[in-house]
Parts: C-alpha cells; sequence; structure tokens
C-alpha cells in the first residue's frame, strides 16, 4: 500500500474513534436560566450546588438532576453513562434512597426507566419529607448502593 493511503486511512481511523468518543460522552447538563424546582409550599427548594448532581465509580457516571417537586413528590432525572457495564441490571427502585439531615430515609414511589445497556436515563420519584414541607431540613441527598462495584454513592442537594 502506498503511504498516501496509509495516512489517509489513519486519519479517518482518528476521526471515526473521535466522533464515537464524543457521541458516547453525551450526559446532561444543567442549563444556565433554568428556575428551580418550587417547594411543595411555593417557595424555592433549588440547591445551593447545582441542580444536577454527578458521581462517577467502577467506570459509571450517574447524574441527577432534580427537575421538579410536584403533587406531594420530588422527582429526579437521572443518567447513567459507562463503556464497560450493562446498566438495565441496576433497578434504581430498589437500590436508591432519600435522606434527609435530620437521617430520615425515603423509599422511592416510583423508577421509570427503558432499557439502555451502556446509556440509560429514566425518572426516580419520590415523597417529598415532611421535613422539606417544613422547611427544617438543611440538604438531602440521594444514596444509590452497589452499581458497578462501588458500595455507596452520594448526590447531595444543600436547601
Amino acid at each position: 500500500m502506498s503511504r498516501f493511503i496509509k495516512s489517509s486511512l489513519f486519519v479517518i481511523f482518528i476521526v471515526m474513534v473521535a466522533v464515537i468518543v464524543t457521541g458516547c460522552s453525551s450526559g446532561f447538563v444543567s442549563q444556565g436560566g433554568q428556575e428551580p424546582p418550587a417547594s411543595p409550599s411555593g417557595g424555592s427548594t433549588a440547591s445551593s450546588g447545582g441542580l444536577v448532581q454527578s458521581n462517577t465509580g467502577g467506570n459509571v457516571t450517574i447524574d441527577i438532576e432534580w427537575i421538579k417537586t410536584e403533587s406531594g413528590s420530588l422527582i429526579f432525572e437521572v443518567a447513567m453513562n459507562t463503556h464497560s457495564v450493562d446498566l438495565d441490571q441496576y433497578n434504581l427502585g430498589e437500590l436508591a434512597t432519600l435522606k434527609d439531615n435530620a437521617g430520615n430515609q425515603y423509599t422511592p414511589v416510583s423508577w421509570d426507566a427503558a432499557p439502555g445497556g451502556h446509556h440509560r436515563r429514566g425518572r426516580l420519584t419520590f415523597p417529598v419529607p415532611d421535613s422539606v414541607n417544613q422547611k427544617q431540613t438543611k440538604y438531602i441527598e440521594i444514596v444509590i448502593r452497589d452499581v458497578a462495584g462501588v458500595q455507596q454513592r452520594v448526590l447531595k442537594w444543600e436547601l
């Protein structure tokens, strides 16, 4: 093969790898100017740490966006991304817990997610803790256990 053809094939290969890596690296990022979720009493319960919290470990990145508080529920959008783990095996309805700063724990009302293999999105819904309704809590956190060999992931929102 001529040197020109080898060089051309190498450049095409590098471009293809760059396109694949860019496509597989997409997640969501908090959009500037987005309004914070409204609290059940009408005030703001936005976190001081941002609406999207992330955790990476065991070759899996989990991004959770607190999207709204509605009808007595806290609703979170979850994106799980990896290049090496089948994410369909993880049911966040069983593996996630919501905690407030007083140590109260709440199990999800629902985990609604379609299969996705290496890129999975879904909605995780929890009941609004009484401590949030009564504005007695300083933070809430979602704890996710046992995903991709990571014993515990903690994603925290300051109130």
